[in-house]
């Protein structure tokens, strides 16, 4: 679980110098589907096709790599442009390998809606191939879907069915064509979004997965190159960024194998461990910027990443802002605390501790999925079981408010999978 720290400029000037592009999904407050979803309130299919869901482009073309990889994995519906594609469609397929987080079986694929003017009217890429490979992203590729997307569908999406029910962690796509080549129209070809729906198998971290030191590129070059040290005590993750120079401290919490935390100029990022143990991030919203971490590298020289070290929540407090908490995990649809959440507890019972006489209001935060209602009561109940949890470790029950926020302050946008993961979470907002 991780702590929002108090942003100050100089803290998000070195936040935007070393590490814009942080990586975590992680945390808190599991997805919020009704324990008896009810016909006209079904909850909604993950996009497994998405930063949120763990997916991450591992290999690509160089001068495609970033924009492809934004068009299919963001889960946006926007446009992207495609570089040096011109109107009439790139010369050759162009083709996107990623990795996903679990073995998955898709059952179907799709694509947003078209806009009925503008960039999409004509100028999309016209076919898409999926292949699936179950051993790795250079070989085993077996054709999952072809399809040919439509120009004039503007009312909703284009779902196009799995044409083999085959298990697969690495997926290649490939985009071709242009729905309408005319060598006169001024604009170039796009993408919207690829989104696949199916099975996947559960993943959770390992006890240590995210312990590490891991370079991700540049600085000065070695083991004392740009680099990210984390320590993994539970679903809690501390850790450091040191970067051109300059260095921050990082906190975060897993869930569903996937480490969520905040950025100095409060941008959520999404952090995962892939299948060669390197780190792989991205920012969530706004550029959709990417990092991958590689292991090794020297010990960072900022906060030692120990339990004595500073505790976020408390700076936060010390500031008067809420402490936004990752990793404080539930079971599915309960109020039920998972034993991986107790390092994220004991960070706010010692900032509770610390400070006797504080008083807080501990939020629960949901995504949208499901209705108003049962957000609602879900967070209460969660932020119920949090407050009952520190006043059995002592903390005066008269210092503790117990809100259930629901989907009513998103931080992230909901709209994707990876906004949703940065919405669950708790908050302990100081009484100041």
């Amino acid at each position: 679980m991780g702590t929002h720290l108090p942003t100050t400029p100089a803290r998000a000037a070195r936040v935007d110098a070393a590490f814009a592009v942080a990586f975590a999904v992680g945390a808190l407050l599991a997805p919020a589907a009704p324990l008896l979803a009810a016909p006209q309130d079904p909850a909604p299919r993950a996009d497994l096709i998405d930063y949120g869901s763990g997916a991450f482009p591992v290999e690509a073309e160089d001068r495609l790599s970033a924009t492809v990889a934004r068009a299919i994995l963001d889960g946006l519906e926007g446009y992207v442009a495609l570089p040096g594609v011109e109107s009439e469609g790139p010369e050759s397929p162009i083709q996107l390998v990623i990795e996903l987080p679990a073995t998955t079986i898709f059952t179907s694929f799709a694509v947003p809606p078209m806009s009925s003017f503008g960039c999409c009217n004509g100028a999309h890429i016209r076919t898409v191939t999926v292949e699936g490979s179950p051993s790795g992203p250079d070989g085993g590729f077996q054709q999952l879907a072809r399809f040919d997307v439509a120009a004039d569908v503007y009312d909703g999406d284009q779902e196009f069915p799995a044409t083999a029910s085959i298990p697969v962690r690495w997926l290649r796509v490939s985009l071709e064509g242009r729905q309408v080549p005319d060598p006169d129209d001024y604009r170039g070809t796009s993408f919207t979004d690829l989104r696949g729906y199916g099975e996947q198998e559960p993943r959770e971290a390992t006890p240590d997965e995210f312990t590490g030191i891991f370079l991700t590129g540049g600085g000065r070059g070695g083991g004392a190159g740009n680099r990210i040290e984390l320590l993994q005590e539970g679903a809690l993750v501390r850790g450091c960024v040191q970067s051109g120079g300059a260095s921050y401290p990082l906190e975060g919490g897993i869930e569903n194998g996937i480490l969520k935390v905040m950025s100095g100029d409060d941008i959520p990022s999404l952090y995962l461990m892939d299948s060669q143990g390197r780190l792989l991030g991205v920012e969530v919203g706004r550029s959709y910027g990417r990092r991958v971490g590689v292991p090794g590298g020297n010990p960072t020289d900022c906060e030692p990443l120990t339990s004595e070290g500073e505790n976020g929540v408390g700076v936060a407090l010390d500031a008067c802002e809420s402490a936004i908490v990752y990793g404080v995990n539930f079971d599915v649809d309960s109020d039920v605390l998972r034993s991986d959440a107790e390092p994220a507890l004991e960070q706010i019972l010692a900032a509770l501790e610390a400070r006797p006489g504080l008083a807080v209001t501990v939020e629960g935060h949901t995504d949208s999925d499901a209705s108003d209602a049962y957000n609602v009561d879900l967070s209460q109940r969660r932020a119920a079981s949090v407050v009952a949890w520190l006043t059995d470790r002592g903390v005066d029950a008269g210092r503790l408010t117990a809100l259930g926020v629901g989907e009513a302050q998103p931080i992230a946008d909901n709209e994707t999978a990876a906004g949703k993961a940065a919405n669950r979470r708790v908050e302990i907002r100081p009484d100041c």
